[in-house]
């Protein structure tokens, strides 16, 4: 030890022993905020979100499990253009499409996107509105029956309308949204099929049933039916075989 790093409390510190002293308090400091970081992020946090952009798009409305708009194939979908549909608030589109099932629809909205999860935000009925083009509707195409994991979260929040959570706040915001018509869907731990989520449905290809309320927020793994409809998977579960952990 050199004469100017020994340390005496009544004398100032050495240079080098600053030097030591800062470079450990960024450290720390660093270490704290990677830990941060990494305790705000969810199975459900799947990067940024964008949300305000104007969307217009025109394609075959499906109403069931929950409002769809499925738009033609083109270079950046080859399957068709599958946007979910959602209202002002924690409420669902259902209002706005009563009579527009499996006909072509013209959809001017707001868009929110996070990764793969894009929604189309309407807020009153000339914002979805019939037009009188002859169509074939869409087809699902059956994947087969699957078990998956993941977290059940409410479509609009994990798109990006807010930034999921954890714990008991974040279960009474999706079951809050979903008992308003959002529809929910399963965050995946791993991809299936190339996609990190699926929309969820019953076993006949409706809405899921209240016992989603039940399985929101938390691991859980769910089997059934993925279909394919443009380029969504729809899981439609057998609700009775869910499983939390």
């Amino acid at each position: 030890m050199s004469r100017s790093d020994f340390f005496v409390g009544y004398l100032p510190a050495s240079r080098a022993l600053r030097r030591t002293a800062v470079i450990g308090a960024l450290t720390l400091c660093g270490a704290f905020a990677a830990l941060a970081i990494a305790l705000g992020r969810t199975p459900a946090d799947i990067g940024p979100s964008d949300y305000g952009d104007d969307i217009a798009a025109t394609g075959v409305f499906v109403a069931q499990p929950y409002p769809l708009l499925v738009t033609p194939p083109d270079a950046a979908h080859p399957r068709g253009r599958t946007l979910l549909l959602g209202g002002e608030g924690k409420r669902g589109a259902q209002d706005f499409g009563r009579d527009l099932e499996g006909r072509v629809a013209r959809l001017a909205g707001i868009l929110v996107r996070r990764g793969e999860i894009e929604m189309a935000l309407v807020s009153a009925a000339d914002q979805l509105q019939r037009v009188d083009t002859p169509t074939s509707g869409v087809q699902t195409t059956s994947l087969g029956r699957w078990r998956i994991t993941g977290e059940i979260c409410d479509g609009k929040c994990v798109a990006g309308g807010m930034r999921p959570g954890a714990g008991l706040a974040h279960k009474a915001c999706a079951n809050l949204c979903t008992s308003g018509g959002l529809p929910p869907v399963l965050v995946t731990a791993r991809p299936i099929e190339g996609r990190n989520y699926l929309l969820l449905a019953a076993r006949d290809g409706g809405a899921a049933p209240d016992a989603v309320a039940d399985l929101t927020a938390i691991p859980v793994t769910l089997e059934g039916e993925v279909m394919r409809l443009g380029d969504m998977l729809i899981l439609r579960a057998d609700w009775a075989t869910a499983r939390k952990f």
